[in-house]
């Protein structure tokens, strides 16, 4: 994110130094993408009951977009990370208040159906497979029933991941708001991490965190050590664990 900002502010100030025509004409290219496609995307990128329709709708607006070279460079990028569009990740969509009444209740059929063909059979249970779209095939790809048509009789396996009861499928889509295994499942699905922020930014803070103290590798072991040990002393940071701490 750091980059777009950088973008917006040098086009923001870009009067208050020297920069050539086709330099500022590429910055307001960059922005307007920014602007126009960038933002909500990335706002959104967190919430895993909208992704599924999030990144149908960002295709279309790829597909479309009014700078041609931009919008295809873009779309050539993001068909690459198409590996959470799975038979598993489209289920989502149920709980998404855009996707109308009919659609969920085809969803709901086709699932269902997949679980009463497929729950005898015996079966390896491998990782989902990416969805493989090619950049002249992603016209005909967003044209097709989605999110309805990701879904296949493995779809059903991720109330089984997560433990959730599914039995509300078999009631009309217009009454599960007031169903408590619909308003469960949703709340667990909603709790699900699906961005790897956190994980990044904590990789990052051990790296800075290593290089302030030593270079050396079996330092950085005592390091962690000693670090380890001051959290199990210290669990948090109220006076009254410290004053625990210190009695002992």
């Amino acid at each position: 994110m750091s980059k777009p900002i950088y973008c917006l502010k040098i086009l923001m100030f870009c009067d208050q130094f020297q920069i050539s025509t086709k330099e500022k004409k590429s910055l307001e290219d960059i922005c307007s993408f920014i602007v126009e496609c960038y933002i909500q995307v990335w706002i959104s990128a967190p919430d895993i009951i909208t992704a599924p329709i999030n990144d149908i709708m960002f295709l279309k607006k790829l597909l479309n977009y009014n700078n041609n070279k931009l919008g295809e460079i873009a779309l050539k990028k993001f068909i690459n990370h198409l590996w959470y569009l799975n038979e598993e990740c489209a289920v989502f969509s149920l709980f998404d208040d855009r996707v109308d009444y009919n659609t969920k209740h085809r969803m709901a059929n086709k699932i269902l159906q997949g679980y009463e063909e497929n729950i005898n059979k015996e079966e390896n249970e491998g990782s989902n497979k990416k969805i493989n779209v090619q950049f002249d095939d992603v016209s005909n790809f967003v044209n097709q029933d989605l999110p309805f048509a990701l879904l296949n009789n493995k779809s059903w396996k991720l109330f089984q991941r997560f433990k959730i009861s599914f039995n509300f499928l078999r009631e009309d889509p217009s009454t599960w708001k007031a169903l408590d295994e619909y308003i469960q499942a949703k709340e667990i699905l909603s709790a699900l991490k699906v961005v790897n922020d956190t994980a990044e930014r904590g990789i990052k803070l051990m790296e800075e965190y290593n290089e302030k103290f030593t270079k050396n590798e079996d330092q950085k072991q005592f390091i962690l050590q000693v670090v380890q040990e001051y959290r199990q002393q210290y669990p948090g940071f109220s006076r009254e664990i410290l004053k625990k701490t210190y009695a002992y």
